[in-house]
């Protein structure tokens, strides 16, 4: 994994902060591999404010629920696969914005999907923990 994390010593954010989002990106697709939904929910800041724009149907924007919805099908997969490439991790106070490549892949209904996707994570800082609060994959290439 090739980490590039941004740190400006002139920002009120520590290298803590910058620590914290990526222990908490690790924690998320690593919840995602395991198929652990409730963890995986857990990590999002899901309501009102909550957005999202998936690399797959639908790519209309997502609202909680239906992003929420397609979370929890993480349980029907199999064999999830990750690698983070060129991530940088910005913090501004309690608001902080992870961008990098993700490779994955998974098994669903008897196929392998492997793909690449530019993808964006806006954590919003709720007490201690860092929560997602929109979440942007996009393709490479289309998708079939």
């Amino acid at each position: 994994m090739t980490t590039q994390t941004a740190f400006n010593p002139n920002s009120p954010t520590t290298k803590e902060d910058h620590l914290a989002v990526e222990i908490r990106l690790h924690q998320i697709l690593d919840a995602a591999k395991y198929g652990n939904a409730e963890a995986l929910a857990s990590y999002h800041l899901y309501g009102p404010k909550f957005t999202k724009f998936d690399d797959f149907e639908p790519l209309d924007r997502q609202e909680a629920e239906e992003a929420r919805a397609g979370e929890d099908a993480i349980t029907e997969v199999q064999n999830f696969t990750y690698k983070v490439e060129d991530l940088r991790i910005d913090v501004f106070g309690p608001a902080a914005v992870a961008t990098f490549v993700m490779h994955y892949g998974f098994e669903s209904e008897g196929d392998r999907i492997d793909t690449k996707a530019r993808s964006t994570l806006v954590l919003v800082a709720d007490g201690p923990e860092w929560k997602i609060a929109h979440e942007h994959l996009s393709s490479f290439t289309p998708n079939p």
